[in-house]
């Protein structure tokens, strides 16, 4: 079976403290901003990869996702992060081979930073 032709990924997250939440993606973590509406900004990972930060008007809980990110030097992506960011873990070696720490955005979602062990 081929895969559907995706090309590019578009995550969307509903935030509760929008101006904070746009603030660490764009500030903390330092993507740039791809588009900007009312109430929606959408910040670029890497070519091809979205996160769209919408201003939540529900009582929703976004706490349940995960964010995934690859990069090439955790140890190195880590220690940008925590000059920038106060609570970020120590790196670990996960099970299924990885290392990888942890952080959390303004709303409580889990991200996590790995590079292949």
């Amino acid at each position: 079976m081929d895969p559907i032709p995706v090309e590019s990924f578009h995550a969307i997250l509903h935030c509760r403290n929008w101006e904070a939440c746009v603030s660490f993606y764009r500030d903390i973590l330092g993507f740039e901003e791809a588009d900007v509406k009312p109430g929606f900004v959408e910040v670029r990972v890497a070519p091809g990869s979205l996160i769209g930060l919408l201003r939540s008007l529900k009582n929703d809980n976004p706490r349940g996702a995960l964010l995934s990110f690859r990069v090439g030097n955790v140890d190195k992506v880590r220690a940008m992060l925590a000059e920038r960011c106060r609570e970020v873990s120590a790196v670990r070696v996960h099970p299924w081979g990885a290392r990888l720490f942890e952080l959390r955005d303004p709303d409580g979602r889990r991200l996590e930073f790995w590079t292949p062990q």
